[in-house]
């Protein structure tokens, strides 16, 4: 059962935290704005539009447009949605074909049935709970219709590299401030998120099919024992396939 109080406590803090964002800033997260992964969604969005059909999407928690123009490229009607009302305003123009809405993501402005394609791209670990989010999508999508989710931290690997995110940040916020750390609820406050009950979630909501595909972050940095760590799970998870290696997952289900 989700405890209301903490659901409402991190919509409060997601909202302040995106409300007051730089695009230009947020726009440097290597992890999301790197050349592999933006080739990866344009490849996933292709095959959304195709599975789905091209008529309608709807991007949940659009942040600062991450995925706008990959959908516009494929789908007729683009609609994107955001607690952070105030940062949807600094991004409009940019993507004037557009239509936003300042909006809960667990209670959608939108009828029954509207949309071929729902996507969700790093938005599941802001959020507590995810039975609500996953309700909402299945009704706004039409009968075929086809969620896609990304980004989020696998439970699998971050219930150990949490342990290390709390030595490592036990004196101050890993994301700058507790208003951010209580946003980035399940990098932070969590072991993460499972995607093996997620696809229960998703299945009892009355989804056909779900497809779980996990991958190591994109994310190069400057610190040499980062990087190192990084190319040898990668060879790892070339020998050994297993999901404990990969620190991100994302999900395609189909109404």
């Amino acid at each position: 059962m989700q405890d209301s109080s903490l659901s409402d406590d991190v919509k409060k803090a997601n909202r302040q935290v995106y409300n007051n964002a730089a695009p230009d800033v947020y726009n440097r997260n290597e992890s999301i704005f790197n050349r592999h992964r933006r080739l990866s969604i344009s490849a996933i969005v292709s095959e959304c539009a195709r599975q789905s059909g091209n008529d309608a999407c709807l991007d949940v928690g659009t942040g600062t447009g991450n995925l706008l123009e990959f959908l516009q490229e494929h789908f007729t009607e683009v609609c994107a949605v955001d607690i952070g009302e105030r940062l949807l305003a600094k991004i409009a123009a940019a993507y004037p074909d557009c239509l936003f809405a300042g909006a809960d993501a667990e209670d959608l402005p939108f009828k029954a049935g509207s949309f071929n394609c729902v996507t969700c791209y790093a938005l599941l670990h802001h959020l507590v709970s995810h039975e609500q989010i996953f309700s909402e999508a299945f009704r706004v999508l039409k009968p075929g219709g086809v969620l896609y989710t990304d980004h989020d931290p696998n439970y699998y690997f971050t219930r150990f590299y949490h342990i290390l995110y709390k030595i490592l940040h036990s004196n101050k916020p890993g994301f700058g401030t507790e208003v951010e750390e209580l946003a980035e609820y399940h990098n932070t406050k969590s072991s993460g998120i499972d995607p093996e009950k997620l696809k229960e979630i998703l299945l009892e909501t009355g989804f056909s099919s779900v497809r779980i595909q996990y991958r190591i972050t994109d994310k190069s940095s400057g610190n040499l024992v980062l990087n190192s760590v990084l190319v040898s799970m990668k060879t790892l998870a070339n020998i050994f396939p297993c999901r404990s290696l990969r620190t991100h997952f994302s999900i395609l289900a189909v109404k």
